[in-house]
């Protein structure tokens, strides 16, 4: 009995003497933050073991490693003195967590116009928008990379819309970023009007590596409008959280350069452009998560040769497609693996007025054109259409043409040449095919070198 009785008191002593879990690394969340003289940050910390576990109930001694600069409490909670930069650390025993506090000079609050050459620097952070911003009289507003920007409600921040032109140029680099958010403490998406650049605005104007959130407040402009300039550069940039589309080009806007970009949880298309200069899309876009995950395609007469991208998201045709123009002769290609769906009632030509041709060669990833109706009918929108001005080198290589034929069939031909074969024609409220004209392909080959089915007229017309 004695011995068993010494053996428990062993274990109890054994069991209290048992260290808990070592701490080998801490974590300080946010790793970088900036806040203004007599403003706070809040940090935290998380203890981790060895093996990557958290561990409750640490108990962290903190330090700013300038109280010049900036001073923080027990709980975490750093408070700027004077600008500058610091270091904040959060230790447990003879192990440190660290965090970035950068002191400015701000907020800086800024309205109006911007009459003379001027610069944003990140020292000045926040800069507060409390009421609408422009510039002109050839004025260039530069923000620098590692400035916020945040926007009362309903302010916004444009160029060249007064008779005179103007500039912003908001170039971050891929570490350092621009943000131009919501001043809202919870913000919401629609908080802000957006960015907007008008007729007169220069093509110095640039954004790079900058995150645009929380804008689209008006559902015409949505968060990044343009109109009557075709040299817009957005590259490498986030458009996030906008109450409406993200970026809206009128039809007569296109881009220089538009690459690398996310749009996403976006109210409405991530993009809406002309006709004309969706050619003008870059590659490297990414768009998720929007309440219409497509590009939004306003009609337009294509003057210009150029290809429309496969951007891994659907384009949606709001208006007819005419490709046409004697004095270009422009091409319009359609990259392999799209998806074009029409709003009901339109359609995509090419040479009826004037020369213009069409080529969508699936080989490499099959072409779709369909009805963007989301229970499809025949004859949803009209057709794809070759007429007598049709450029000879333009063809339909597998493809899928469905829910199409509200004028003639899914496809029609008059009085030209392309080539279609490899095709799937089906669904057409009139023909799969209807030839017009003295010339066009022949009708026994395209019987036997395309697929037809369920065409109310029946698959290629007398």
């Amino acid at each position: 009995m004695k011995k068993l009785a010494l053996l428990g008191v062993l274990a109890v002593i054994l069991f209290l003497g048992c260290p808990g879990s070592k701490v080998t690394t801490i974590t300080v969340t946010p790793a970088a933050d900036t806040t203004g003289i007599g403003l706070t940050a809040q940090f935290t910390a998380t203890a981790y073991d060895a093996d990557g576990g958290v561990i409750s109930d640490v108990t962290f001694t903190w330090s700013s490693s300038s109280a010049a600069t900036a001073t923080v409490d027990d709980d975490g909670l750093a408070t700027g003195v004077a600008t500058g930069s610091c270091t904040i650390t959060a230790a447990s025993d003879d192990v440190e967590g660290t965090a970035t506090l950068v002191i400015t000079t701000g907020p800086t609050h800024h309205s109006g116009a911007i009459t003379a050459d001027e610069t944003w620097y990140p020292s000045g952070n926040p800069h507060i928008i409390d009421n609408d911003v422009w510039t002109e009289n050839n004025a260039t507003l530069t923000i620098l990379p590692g400035c916020v920007v945040k926007f009362e409600p309903g302010t916004e921040l444009y160029t060249g819309y007064s008779s005179t032109a103007g500039a912003i140029v908001a170039n971050g680099k891929a570490d350092t970023t621009i943000i131009f958010t919501s001043n809202a403490t919870s913000p919401s998406p629609g908080d802000w009007a957006g960015i907007s650049l008008w007729d007169n605005a220069m093509n110095t104007c640039s954004f790079s590596y900058c995150t645009i959130e929380y804008a689209g407040m008006g559902a015409v402009y949505g968060s990044f409008y343009a109109t009557g300039i075709n040299y817009v550069k957005i590259n490498n940039c986030t458009i996030q959280h906008s109450g409406s589309n993200a970026v809206v080009f009128h039809s007569s806007a296109g881009f220089t350069s538009f690459t690398n970009n996310t749009i996403t949880d976006c109210t409405g298309y991530p993009l809406s452009i002309g006709g004309e200069f969706v050619r003008t899309i870059g590659s490297g876009n990414t768009f998720t998560s929007n309440t219409t995950n497509a590009i939004y395609v306003l009609g337009a007469i294509i003057h210009t040769s150029g290809t429309w991208i496969n951007p891994g998201v659907p384009y949606v045709i709001g208006g007819d497609i005419d490709i046409a123009d004697n004095n270009t002769n422009p091409v319009l290609t359609i990259a392999a693996g799209n998806t074009i769906k029409f709003q009901p009632g339109y359609e995509m030509y090419c040479g009826y007025s004037e020369s213009g041709g069409l080529i969508a060669d699936g080989t490499a990833g099959r072409i779709t054109f369909t009805s963007n109706v989301p229970s499809p009918s025949p004859g949803d929108f009209q057709d794809i259409g070759f007429w007598d001005n049709t450029i000879a080198t333009s063809k339909l290589v597998n493809c899928n043409i469905l829910y199409a034929g509200g004028y003639y069939g899914n496809v029609y031909i008059n009085a030209s040449m392309p080539e279609i074969r490899g095709d799937s024609i089906g669904y057409s409220e009139t023909w799969g095919i209807s030839l017009n004209g003295a010339t066009h392909p022949d009708r026994d080959s395209l019987l036997a070198h395309n697929t037809f089915f369920n065409n109310t007229l029946g698959d290629v017309s007398p």
